[in-house]
């Protein structure tokens, strides 16, 4: 089979699904991990905000140049082709409408998507129909958290009108408790249990995006509990598909 994850962000699918992406791999499946939000920032700067986010992440300018290799590095580990799309991070995006900054606080990239954002949203939708091989199995975020850039990558894998595996975005999934109600005739789940393999190996691919570390846990060792945990107490990975009603 071919697996196609779409990654809002240069993390987001190992952090979500490493050990299913390793899983796959072993099991001889092509699997593809496309980030969408992995392009460079404009020339013309970044905002206020953008910048503390370099100054937590320890890169300076070079924030999207380093977390493109630390994708590469993760995908590598857990047996996945990679593609990064050139659209930047939301909190690099202006509108271009007014070239003001789209996203320049934490409550906004939280918040709704942007209504200058469609224009992208087609663009990215574009893309990922032009790349996709045949027969894909499409995993998509969910948007669990809600993420701008998560509801992006969804709407635009929705836009394609083409049957879509969600997974749940970890660790917003973890935090928040948003498990979905599988009593809903509309859900399917398949579950997917992780081997001590490919749980090990999940963790040391999450352990390369060395700069995203502190978004999350205030340690790598943290990060390593979390993740067992996570996965012990979901019994592995789910994926979810939305039945039409």
């Amino acid at each position: 089979m071919n697996w196609v994850y779409l990654s809002p962000h240069l993390d987001d699918a190992v952090l979500s699904c490493g050990g299913l992406i390793w899983e796959q791999s072993q099991a001889g499946h092509s699997v593809f991990v496309w980030t969408i939000c992995a392009g460079d920032p404009p020339d013309t700067g970044i905002s206020a905000f953008a910048e503390s986010l370099h100054g937590r992440w320890e890169t300076g300018s070079q924030a999207s140049a380093i977390r493109r290799q630390e994708d590469i590095a993760a995908c590598q580990l857990v047996g996945a082709s990679y593609h990064h799309f050139s659209i930047p991070d939301c909190i690099y995006r202006t509108s271009p409408m007014s070239n003001t900054y789209l996203y320049s606080s934490e409550a906004a990239i939280f918040g709704p998507l942007h209504p200058d954002e469609w224009v992208l949203i087609k663009q990215i939708s574009a893309e990922i129909k032009e790349h996709l091989p045949e027969n894909p199995q499409l995993v998509c975020s969910y948007s669990y958290g809600g993420h701008v850039d998560h509801q992006l990558t969804r709407t635009a894998a929705e836009f394609l009108g083409i049957p879509i595996w969600y997974y749940p975005d970890y660790p917003y999934v973890a935090e928040h408790d948003l498990t979905p109600n599988t009593a809903h005739s509309n859900i399917e789940i398949l579950q997917h249990p992780i081997s001590d393999g490919g749980l090990q190996v999940w963790i040391e691919a999450v352990a390369r995006y060395k700069s995203q570390i502190s978004t999350f846990w205030p340690a790598e060792n943290a990060m390593h509990t979390a993740i067992t945990k996570y996965v012990r107490s979901v019994e592995g990975v789910h994926l979810i598909k939305l039945q039409d009603a």
